[in-house]
């Protein structure tokens, strides 16, 4: 089944949508997350699950956590030893790094999961047994 049949918007629209924290398939501003920290098991716009039903989905967010964090730190170094060079600041560096470390994952976090499931769903379209069961959830909702 490929994405048109699916019902899924283009690669480039679930990228889009994903990154603005929304649900990658329908958009909707909530997606799974009922809080900044806090998801729900659907999306409550178009029933999706959260995990797909797969074991160690969660892994996927965290590799495209870890990999979008190390990216923006790295980009922080090289920006922060051009702007000061030849005198670079190491521990003023080093600090400000390290807050940036901790900070960056928490600004991050849902947007990871988003992006997550928009390149799962590009890499695993919804089956039609996976389509049915979110249409049930929703009509179970209204």
């Amino acid at each position: 089944m490929t994405q048109s049949e699916n019902n899924l918007p283009s690669t480039g629209k679930m990228i889009r949508r994903s990154l603005m924290r929304q649900c990658p398939r329908c958009a909707n501003r909530s997606a799974w997350f009922t809080s900044w920290f806090k998801q729900g098991e659907r999306c409550i716009g178009c029933g999706i699950k959260r995990t797909r039903d797969t074991d160690g989905h969660e892994l996927g967010s965290m590799t495209v956590a870890s990999v979008l964090n190390i990216v923006l730190i790295m980009a922080a170094i090289g920006i922060a030893i051009a702007l000061t060079a030849p005198d670079v600041p190491v521990l003023t560096l080093y600090i400000v790094l390290a807050s940036a470390a901790l900070v960056f994952p928490v600004l991050t976090w849902p947007v990871t999961h988003t992006l997550w499931m928009a390149i799962d769903l590009v890499a695993r379209p919804m089956g039609v047994e996976e389509i049915a069961e979110a249409q049930a959830w929703l009509t179970n909702q209204s």
